[in-house]
């Protein structure tokens, strides 16, 4: 707790400093019903501090396989540095980021009416160009992916139970780009 009170601290200090923070919505996610917003702020004359959520409400009654929940959300701090000058130009960043989900992982589950339910852990990094468009407004195109590891359990939809109660608990690991999009920011 006493973390979290100096980070909040030293972000509010120092995004008065520079006072260049970006709020953004990732618009292609947005518009496809899966909100992506995100806080960036900087932190030196190179460095940004962003904090980005992504959320999926879509939960489906129906037993079409084509209508399976889709559920999850995901949350990416991450540092970023900027080749020249903030918010303007290619960045590179480090995250560390986290989610859950309630979802099908593959259309072999949906059509047997089971899904997935867990958390995920992600590690990697985020590869961007930021384009300012007027004295408040930019876009930044991104890119990010790493090592992410889930541990789930698979349910039963008709029925609500486990179907793999023998398994007791399962997990995947892998390399995988897992975020992307176009931001729009507007600074404040």
């Amino acid at each position: 707790m006493k973390f979290s009170i100096i980070l909040l601290f030293t972000l509010v200090f120092y995004s008065n400093i520079f006072s260049q923070t970006y709020i953004k919505l990732n618009a292609p996610t947005t518009i496809l019903g899966v909100p992506g917003l995100g806080v960036e702020l900087p932190i030196s004359k190179k460095l940004t501090f962003q904090l980005d959520v992504t959320t999926s409400f879509w939960n489906s009654v129906s037993n079409r396989y084509d209508r399976r929940p889709y559920i999850f959300n995901q949350i990416f701090p991450e540092v970023r540095y900027h080749f020249k000058e903030l918010n303007n130009g290619f960045y590179l960043g480090a995250h560390v980021g986290s989610g859950m989900f309630k979802l099908s992982k593959n259309s072999s589950y949906a059509l047997s009416n089971e899904y997935q339910y867990g958390y995920i852990i992600f590690t990697g990094i985020t590869g961007g160009y930021q384009k300012k468009l007027k004295e408040r407004w930019l876009l930044d195109f991104f890119v990010g992916g790493g090592w992410s590891k889930a541990t789930y359990e698979g349910f039963n939809r008709r029925t609500g139970l486990r179907y793999d109660i023998l398994s007791i608990i399962n997990y995947s690991a892998q390399w995988i780009p897992y975020r992307g999009g176009i931001m729009l920011g507007y600074m404040f």
